[in-house]
């Protein structure tokens, strides 16, 4: 009798043990997700701000062809970052473990990179590619604001 209780109190206590083992990484991932979602907000809020300032004040004193090199070059960087976004999220990690053995270039970045894949997207995708689509429709404003102002005046 006295066996079998000692073996339920060790089950109980190891039992007890892994729960709180269990709920301890729980919190920290909940609070790790909180960290995440806070430091990704401060940081889209400040690049969208300073980059807001750059093209509006950059934009205003440029003349219309500087300007729409500009607007194309801002698409081509969203562009190219929801691509990266799309790519790491679909991409599979055990074939670049192949790539990695043969020492292919960029193999190793690439893993890392698969491995995070839900913030490179979120990053890449959400962060540059929906900041690089407001500054897009900003400047094409610009622009079209610009070329109608100098339209109106050389015929007026």
């Amino acid at each position: 009798m006295i066996i079998i209780n000692s073996e339920i109190k060790i089950s109980l206590c190891f039992t007890i043990r892994r729960n709180d083992r269990r709920m301890k990484k729980e919190k920290e991932k909940e609070h790790s997700k909180a960290k995440w979602f806070i430091e990704i907000f401060i940081t889209t809020f400040i690049l969208s701000m300073a980059f807001s300032y750059i093209s509006n004040n950059g934009v205003n004193n440029l003349n219309m062809v500087a300007s729409v090199i500009i607007l194309i070059v801002v698409i081509l960087i969203g562009i190219l970052f929801d691509i990266i976004g799309v790519a790491v999220t679909v991409a599979k990690e055990h074939e670049f473990h192949a790539k990695a053995t043969k020492k292919a270039v960029g193999a190793k970045t690439s893993i890392k990179l698969i491995k995070n894949a839900a913030k490179v997207a979120n990053i890449c995708a959400d962060v540059i590619g929906d900041i690089c689509g407001v500054l897009s429709g900003s400047i094409c404003y610009k622009c079209k604001c610009c070329g109608y102002n100098s339209w109106r005046q050389s015929y007026w």
